[in-house]
């Protein structure tokens, strides 16, 4: 049987601030990371709840129009509103002559 010793080289008190520091390093640069997915996930579920808003206003504006009476009021509301032609042209509006 042979035995094996395993050579340990003792650091020096530099060596071990150089590992920790590096060690440190990577550390910062996994959180930078992890932060950075975090932002953006919440960036685009913002923009999902922005979206589900506005169809969940449409749909409720939608039903609104079924009255007469409150579908001139929100058409004279839109009319006002709405600049872009192919926006106008949606809801039967004139177009508007830009200048």
């Amino acid at each position: 049987m042979t035995t094996e010793k395993k050579v340990v080289k003792k650091l020096t008190l530099d060596e071990k601030i150089e590992q920790k520091t590096e060690k440190l390093k990577q550390l910062k640069a996994q959180k930078q990371a992890i932060e950075a997915r975090e932002k953006i996930k919440q960036k685009e579920q913002d923009r999902k709840d922005d979206t589900r808003r506005k169809i969940l206003l449409g749909s409720y504006l939608l039903k609104k129009m079924k009255n007469e009476t409150n579908k001139e009021k929100i058409l004279a509301d839109l009319d006002e509103y709405l600049t872009e032609n192919r926006d106008r042209i949606l809801f039967g509006l004139d177009e508007k002559i830009q200048s």
